[in-house]
């Protein structure tokens, strides 16, 4: 199961401790994949760029797999400018939801 997350116009200290704990809970539900959705951040600082670091170590260690999903173009430069963007994996594209069978 690959969990969806959508992050907002920051990526404030709050708010990474919030993706953090959510992060951690979706580990414990059994989750194969993290994909958030950054097309809105725009505000964020160097310890928020740690921190997604963090996240990507994190789910290697747990045979996960971390996505940033369609980065704004301002997170997209400060990626690509500190070399980050080689380290995270970043997709343009939301991965459909698997289908179901309904009975």
């Amino acid at each position: 199961m690959i969990q969806h997350i959508e992050a907002g116009r920051s990526l404030a200290a709050g708010v990474i401790s919030d993706l953090s704990a959510t992060l951690s809970e979706q580990i414990g539900r059994g989750a194969t994949g993290i994909h958030i959705d950054t097309s809105r951040v725009v505000e964020f600082d160097s310890k928020s760029l740690e921190a997604l670091l963090d996240f990507n170590a994190t789910a290697i260690e747990r045979g996960l797999e971390f996505v940033l999903v369609r980065p704004s173009e301002v997170l997209a430069t400060a990626l690509s400018i500190t070399g980050i963007d080689n380290e995270l994996t970043l997709s343009d594209e939301i991965a459909a939801p698997p289908e179901t069978d309904e009975q």
